[in-house]
């Protein structure tokens, strides 16, 4: 008897076990082969009160590719942490990491979209890259891909920001210019990144730096700095910083009598807030700074992403508006492309990208995993953005 029943229970275990095998087997996904999961899960890095028309750029070519069918027959999902602990100071490269780690490690994303500070994005890479997850940053210094083959710029590189910028100020047939002062926030990986290569190509042209500052987050007079370039009376003061303290400083130095053109870099481009910090933004009026989108382009790939995204937050979209549109976009056709989530084979789809047209256009990605795209200039004019010129790669 009970041989019978150690039998019996033997041939019960036996049959459990090996349904629980069968069962795992068609439970695990298996990333080389098309996923069966219903959901893409994305990961978004957003703060709460600067730029946050990045994740508005990706929830618009969210909605459109989840119209159209999604990725793979999934539709996508966006998981959104914010790394601004205090909304009037600059998201920290603290929370950054933390909330990247929770997104990754928690939340199981396949990519990451942000940060968009270069400062935080440089922090975030190597957790990205660690963890073989595509991170597509809204930042544009040209060492945040160093960490490691994962990591792609979507906007367009400082470098290139450097150059056209030291061009467009030297070219006789726009300013002129033969001299120029710089001005980075301390301790800024964007803002020094931007000015190193923007004195290198004024200089290698023959131009002057007379004059190179700093001012840190948070103040709110500059005298002291403005003093000392007051009295060089540069042709050009290159201050590619962020709100507030760049409208700020310019007011200052207009008040003070220093009467170079002020030249800015693609942060600018948070235009809601770059241009509410003065009650009169008229003393920005003649000045210039670079982004990698214009809503001028006629281009039916832009003027698509224009009224999808002014249909969905009622106002025009920005260049950091554009990126966090490309940088989903582009992340669907590499899974497309890769026929898979395996992230190897995604990875090297990314890399592989050419004639890409979206809210910008990109030719392809260098050897740094830099975007090789053009770029618009924009001036302000009776206080308000006007697009100026586009110059191309």
């Amino acid at each position: 008897m009970h041989t019978r029943i150690f039998i019996l229970i033997s041939v019960i275990l036996l049959i459990t076990l090996t349904g629980c095998e069968r069962v795992s087997q068609v439970v695990q996904p298996d990333a080389t082969t098309t996923p069966t999961e219903t959901t893409l899960k994305i990961g978004v890095i957003q703060p709460s009160n600067t730029f946050t028309t990045f994740s508005q750029g990706a929830e618009t070519a969210r909605v459109q590719i989840n119209e159209k069918g999604g990725v793979l027959g999934m539709e996508i999902a966006f998981i959104s942490r914010d790394n601004q602990p205090v909304a009037s100071e600059p998201p920290t490269p603290e929370a950054s990491v933390s909330a990247a780690k929770e997104l990754i490690e928690m939340e199981d994303v396949f990519a990451l979209l942000g940060p968009v500070y270069s400062t935080n994005a440089v922090e975030v890479g190597p957790i990205a890259q660690q963890a073989q997850r595509l991170m597509l940053p809204g930042s544009s210094g040209s060492n945040v891909p160093e960490t490691g083959d994962y990591v792609f710029l979507i906007t367009v590189p400082n470098p290139f920001q450097g150059k056209v910028m030291a061009s467009f100020a030297m070219n006789p047939d726009e300013l002129g210019a033969t001299t120029a002062a710089t001005i980075v926030e301390a301790d800024d990986v964007y803002t020094t990144d931007l000015v190193q290569a923007f004195e290198a190509a004024f200089q290698q042209s023959g131009g002057e730096i007379v004059h190179s500052g700093a001012y840190s987050v948070g103040e709110t007079t500059f005298t002291a700095l403005l003093t000392e370039i007051h009295k060089v009376q540069p042709d050009v003061i290159f201050c590619p910083g962020f709100q507030p303290e760049v409208p700020s400083l310019i007011k200052e130095a207009r008040q003070i009598g220093i009467t170079g053109t002020f030249l800015g870099g693609s942060a600018w481009d948070d235009r809601e807030r770059f241009l509410s910090i003065l009650e009169d933004n008229s003393v920005l009026d003649g000045s210039y700074y670079p982004t990698n989108f214009s809503i001028a382009t006629p281009d039916p790939n832009v003027q698509e992403f224009v009224t999808a995204y002014s249909t969905h937050f009622g106002n025009p979209p920005d260049g950091i508006a554009a990126s966090g549109y490309d940088a989903m976009r582009l992340l669907a056709r590499a899974i497309e492309t890769a026929g898979s989530l395996d992230p190897v084979a995604v990875r090297d789809a990314f890399a592989a990208v050419s004639g890409y047209k979206g809210a910008t256009t990109i030719s392809h990605y260098d050897a740094n995993r830099h975007p090789v795209k053009s770029l618009a200039i924009q001036t302000i004019s009776g206080g308000q953005v006007e697009h100026y010129k586009v110059v191309e790669p």
